[in-house]
């Protein structure tokens, strides 16, 4: 960097600009920290998610639990049509998870090995894991 000599005029238009902007750059600052405590706590989120679903990854050859199943949100009406408030005011919803496949059978996969040694009985129960999981019939 080269050398310059400011004069006292410069110096206190220096001065005057780094007052104008400490304040925003202390919200740069504490931003700055709060994304990195923020990205901390999502990688363990996401780490925690991945434990979790790692057993159904291995029993269905790949695919994860948002992938069999989908989460419908069904808000509730009164017999007039004016939606269902709860006492606070607001609206009353249900959610339900359905299956995405037909009668639990998940389309083929890249990864075939895991998918093979699945026998009939390992659907079979799938099936019943997905019926009692649902809170909700068929006829719903």
């Amino acid at each position: 960097m080269n050398d310059k000599n400011l004069n006292n005029r410069e110096l206190a238009i220096i001065k005057r600009i780094a007052q104008n902007v400490d304040a925003d750059f202390q919200k740069v600052c504490k931003l700055e920290t709060k994304i990195k405590e923020l990205t901390a706590e999502a990688n363990e989120i996401s780490k925690s998610i991945e434990e979790m679903e790692a057993p159904v990854v291995r029993m269905t050859g790949g695919y994860k639990s948002t992938d069999i199943f989908k989460k419908t949100i069904i808000p509730q009406f009164n017999e007039d049509g004016s939606p269902k408030t709860d006492k606070d005011g607001r609206q009353l919803k249900v959610t339900k998870y359905v299956l995405r496949y037909k009668d639990s059978i998940l389309p083929p996969t890249e990864n075939t090995e895991n998918t093979e040694s699945l026998g009939t009985e390992n659907v079979e129960s799938m099936e019943q894991v997905a019926d009692s999981a649902l809170p909700f019939s068929d006829n719903d």
